[in-house]
């Protein structure tokens, strides 16, 4: 069967998914990404938000990254007016710690969760695999989510692994060996 056949036949790689919101997360939940936590000290009070869809590289100069944000989120309707916010990408080992920050008790989110408060009130969380000082560079509407591009000040990395989430579930990196 040639390309052209495979594109005009009624067997596809593809289907509709209008209406079916459970096919879309399936999908996309085959695609691996790191997890982040913007967070920032705002008054003394400490606010985390837990994202998979965070993203490095947008661009170098300036140095960018970017974040989708719920529309439906309280803690970025507290943390958007802060001055710098906290990237700490989670390293391997700290799934639990994810689960704890996202969790609903707001108020014991960063019981007993060792923590850098930087000058201007970035949160770092301590073991991650890489931190990032970022203020917000603009935000964009996305359907049901805002998109946030975040202007990064300040970087730092750890010695710990990334933490991945793939397929509904926190996953490690494992290192193969390649045979010569």
């Amino acid at each position: 069967m040639t390309v052209a056949e495979q594109e005009v036949g009624s067997v596809s790689k593809v289907r509709e998914i209008v209406g079916d919101l459970r096919a879309v997360r399936d999908a996309f939940a085959q695609f691996p990404s790191g997890v982040a936590v913007l967070a920032a000290d705002i008054g003394g009070e400490k606010h985390a938000l837990v994202a998979s869809s965070f993203m490095v590289g947008v661009s170098l100069e300036p140095c960018l990254g970017a974040v989708a944000v719920q529309k439906s989120s309280e803690t970025w309707d507290r943390i958007k007016e802060a001055g710098t916010l906290g990237v700490s990408v989670f390293g391997k080992g700290q799934g639990d710690l994810t689960r704890k920050l996202a969790g609903k008790d707001r108020a014991a989110r960063f019981d007993e969760v060792p923590i850098e408060v930087g000058a201007g009130g970035a949160v770092f969380l301590e073991d991650a695999a890489l931190w990032l000082e970022c203020s917000i560079h603009d935000v964009t509407e996305a359907g049901d989510h805002w998109m946030v591009l975040l202007e990064v000040n300040k970087l730092g990395v750890g010695e710990n692994e990334p933490l991945v989430w793939h397929g509904a579930r926190f996953r490690e990196l494992v290192a193969h060996e390649h045979a010569s």
